[in-house]
């Protein structure tokens, strides 16, 4: 973080109450099938099991990463992750899974569920990328939780999945498979479960699909179902949405473009804004420019960190420093530790 203001601002949006319930209800329904005793997972955390039912019900990011790691816990070995995001359909991120079945086609129903993330439960940042011939959907962390990380990248990409095929049939399979973990014990769950490349120790956490997938028309597409479905969507998240379209724009783009060193003056214009009224608005969201940066900057160099493949240096180019001294010195502020110190705590917790 850069200065108090960066600090304070990082730990409300840590601990505010803001996420809807839907992956830790699918979180909930697993353990209970898996066995396990899925009330213990919420004790003194402020909401139960049965709360997570509740449509209004809203947790923090520290909420849910404590059940999250609970539930690791309680299930050693087990490939959680992909086993929640399996048994998932595209109703199971709520009202947003619905306007995306009347979507005309998967890549419009894709950009929808990406637009709307913030109302799907969904506890890491997606954002979605194109090339010739693939679209990409990248994964990356909203707050620094090295244990928990590959869970959620795990139930984020097998749910991708099942949303897919729930949309236009079992046929479809994704292109590739990128991690920027090394391969875990049950590798070979995820080749069998994705049916195609899967790449460990990359430097981005990547589902990327043929470009063809994303022309294919929904069979459940209804326009007037659609107009009405995105207009209770609207109006249902339109409070919500109006505060956090701002820092979440903000945000998507320095994450795209990390290694160019981004200026405020290079955001604002892509915003189609100045300078001053950009500053001026961040401000009223109680946020400054640097500490975004910042945050942006730390989240990925901890991420790069888990990939024993890339030096210090390289990980320090991908954040945007040009001077790998500028970067461990950075980093320290941001966390209190030097690089390869991190790296060596998170390969206590990675798989290697």
């Amino acid at each position: 973080m850069s200065g108090s203001l960066g600090d304070k601002t990082e730990e409300a949006r840590y601990t505010a109450a803001n996420i809807p319930t839907n992956l830790l209800r699918c979180l909930s329904a697993t353990l209970a099938e898996l066995g396990v005793d899925a009330a213990r997972t919420t004790v003194g955390l402020g909401f139960s099991i049965e709360d997570l039912a509740n449509p209004s019900c809203r947790v923090s990011f520290r909420q849910g990463s404590v059940m999250i790691r609970r539930a690791l816990q309680m299930t050693k070995g087990k490939a959680l992750g992909l086993e929640i995001g399996r048994r998932e359909t595209v109703f199971s991120i709520g009202l947003v899974g619905f306007a995306m079945v009347t979507c005309p086609t998967l890549g419009d129903a894709v950009s929808l569920g990406v637009s709307r993330q913030q109302f799907t439960g969904a506890m890491l940042h997606f954002d979605l990328l194109t090339e010739p011939g693939r679209i990409s959907v990248a994964a990356s962390s909203r707050f620094p939780e090295p244990d928990i990380q590959i869970f959620l990248v795990e139930e984020a990409f097998a749910s991708f999945l099942q949303v897919a095929r729930g949309l236009i049939g079992p046929a479809f399979r994704p292109l590739r498979i990128d991690l920027c973990h090394s391969a875990p014990s049950y590798a070979d769950v995820y080749r069998d479960l994705f049916d195609c490349e899967v790449r460990f120790g990359q430097t981005a956490n990547l589902f990327v699909s043929d470009a063809d997938w994303m022309a294919r028309k929904l069979p459940t597409h209804d326009p007037l179902s659609h107009r009405q479905t995105m207009q209770f969507l609207e109006l249902s998240t339109a409070r919500e949405q109006e505060s956090l379209e701002l820092v979440t724009s903000v945000e998507r783009l320095l994450r795209q473009n990390l290694a160019e060193m981004p200026t405020l003056a290079d955001i604002a214009r892509q915003l189609c804004l100045s300078e001053r009224t950009l500053r001026r608005r961040l401000t009223d969201q109680g946020v400054s420019f640097q500490s975004l940066l910042d945050g942006q900057r730390r989240n990925r160099a901890l991420e790069l960190l888990g990939n024993s493949k890339l030096s210090i240096e390289q990980v320090a180019f991908a954040v945007g420093f040009s001077d790998p001294h500028n970067f461990r010195r950075a980093f320290r502020r941001w966390t209190g530790s030097a690089p390869s110190e991190m790296r060596a705590a998170t390969a206590e917790i990675w798989p290697q």
